[in-house]
């Protein structure tokens, strides 16, 4: 969930249509295109309550426990491994390999960057 500033200058930036459009909005913010009509499509009560509510539930929550004691035991286990793992675990899992990466990212673990080429 943006930040109410973000969530306003996306607002501010489209003026009702009159101003930026959405590719120019979310290249000047650096968020997605998606991101961008998804905040100006919710009015203001919609955006509020998400804010207050940013404890939604995760597809990855039941399994964050498994997840974290692979990262902890292996901690140069990369993103795509654990992605297995979890996928012999639970084979009808519908999560995206990024969602893998974040969680992964955000346990320290550096190979979960993505490969680029150069």
């Amino acid at each position: 969930m943006k930040d109410w500033i973000v969530i306003h200058k996306i607002k501010a930036l489209h003026d009702n249509g009159n101003g930026l459009s959405i590719r120019a909005i979310a290249r000047e913010l650096g968020v997605s295109r998606n991101t961008v009509r998804k905040y100006l499509d919710m009015n203001e009560p919609a955006v509020d309550q998400q804010q207050q509510n940013p404890e939604r539930l995760k597809s990855l929550d039941q399994y964050r426990d498994y997840l974290q004691l692979w990262l902890q035991r292996y901690p140069n286990l990369s993103a795509v491994k654990l992605m297995r793992r979890l996928r012999d675990q639970v084979p009808d899992l519908a999560v995206p390999d990024r969602t893998i990466r974040r969680l992964a990212l955000n346990n320290g673990n550096t190979r979960a960057e993505p490969c680029r080429i150069k």
